[in-house]
């Protein structure tokens, strides 16, 4: 399967900002299939149909009704081996990774803002497999 073949998903509750990474991911990332939901239980049950075309999932964290802690813990119970990564506006310390994922391991964490072009080639690198150890990170 090609890269464009892939599917993205992404969450965040800020549509302007979900808007934005769709794109990029479309237009300068070579994705085809981007998914975009405001609401992580929609997310959910899209991922629970579709988790077999799913190639790596971006996740804001802070976000009403499901956080993107909780959220990644409900993926990686559907699909343990499933690429993720979280992103946040605000500072997370590795203790709070550690006390709200436990021992969920995530593939990476984006601090915003973060360039459309650069969130493109992190998740370029981990879709194809090019990243050092240092980006996967067990909490």
């Amino acid at each position: 399967m090609t890269l464009e073949q892939k599917s993205v998903l992404v969450v965040d509750d800020e549509l302007d900002i979900l808007h934005v990474i769709k794109r990029s991911l479309e237009v300068d990332g070579g994705f085809s299939h981007v998914y975009g939901f405001t609401r992580p239980l929609l997310a959910l049950e899209y991922f629970k149909l579709n988790y077999n075309n799913c190639a790596i999932i971006l996740s804001d964290i802070r976000m009403p009704g499901m956080t993107g802690f909780e959220f990644i813990k409900r993926i990686k119970q559907i699909n343990p081996i499933t690429k993720v990564l979280l992103m946040s506006a605000f500072e997370i310390d590795n203790n709070e990774l550690s006390t709200s994922l436990g021992s969920i391991m995530i593939d990476d964490f984006v601090h915003k803002p973060v360039s459309p072009r650069q969130l493109t080639n992190i998740i370029q690198r981990h879709i194809v497999g090019k990243v050092g150890n240092y980006y996967n990170t067990r909490i």
